[in-house]
């Protein structure tokens, strides 16, 4: 596939599908989107573009037509509703268990641990198993579907709060408390802040026996197009199948499942 430069930017494009007017028309929609709090006047879009007035002016009559970009009184034009309702139909569809099973199978058939999918509750401060894959061992977890737990104790937990701000975390931990539940439970804030810093860093949690005796848990965080955790995923087991050894191995195969999963909700994963 061969590419084309298109008003500063090059994408991968066959020549024979390659339609002007139309890439001129989503490159409109796509600068007034970076700057639709304000919007953009007809002249100051045309400079954003490097195209002429007369052009950009013939596109967006037919972009206000299908209420794709409506314009203001000020003359500024901005994103019209024909988006939201084309927004909302696609936040409908974005059923997160239903992206995440195939890989939820996938990481219980090679772990054969119990894997857990969850999602955060900020009006509880906790967070809520929203799908479970049962472990094949002979020991099994009590958390079900539905079950919520803390977020100061558990892998889960501190990745469902890691893009938030520390502020905003603080807020949860105070609202949901922090008992101590374990002996290696995190029982301070600024504790608790350092270790949601090594998920920012690493891209996946720890708990080890933090929330119950004898169990341990290996998450990492879901992302969508926004770059937002809506989700996590985990691997939990016991002390006696997740031991030193698999450790590592089962952080690659969480991490890799986790950024499958939010590719599948239109995360754009950036390589550092």
């Amino acid at each position: 596939m061969k590419k084309k430069k298109i008003d500063d930017t090059v994408l991968p494009i066959d020549d024979k599908f390659y339609v002007q007017s139309i890439q001129r028309a989503l490159k409109i929609i796509d600068e007034i989107g970076k700057n639709n709090s304000r919007g953009l006047g007809l002249s100051e879009l045309a400079g954003k573009l490097t195209l002429p007035v007369s052009t950009v002016y013939r596109i967006i009559q037919n972009l206000v037509s299908w209420d794709y970009v409506r314009e203001r009184e000020n003359g500024n034009y901005v994103l019209g509703f024909a988006l939201l309702y084309m927004g909302n139909i696609i936040c409908e569809t974005l059923n997160i268990p239903s992206y995440a099973r195939k890989y939820m199978d996938k990481l219980s058939n090679e772990t054969m641990e119990t894997i857990y999918l969850s999602a955060l509750d900020e009006k509880t401060a906790r967070f809520i198993y929203i799908d479970k894959r049962e472990g094949q061992h002979n020991i099994k977890l009590a958390s079900t579907v539905g079950t919520r737990n803390y977020i100061h104790s558990t892998a889960n937990g501190k990745c469902l709060v890691s893009t938030l701000c520390d502020d905003a975390i603080t807020a949860l931990l105070m609202q949901a408390g922090m008992p101590q539940l374990m002996n290696a439970t995190i029982i301070t804030i600024s504790d608790y802040l350092k270790a949601v810093n090594d998920v920012r860093k690493n891209g996946y949690a720890l708990d080890n026996q933090e929330n119950e005796a004898g169990v341990v848990c290996i998450a990492a965080p879901i992302y969508d197009y926004s770059e937002k955790v809506v989700a996590s995923i985990s691997i939990s087991g016991t002390i006696a199948t997740i031991t030193e050894t698999q450790k590592p191995h089962y952080i690659d195969l969480v991490k890799d499942a986790a950024l499958h999963i939010s590719q599948e909700l239109g995360y754009l994963y950036k390589k550092t």
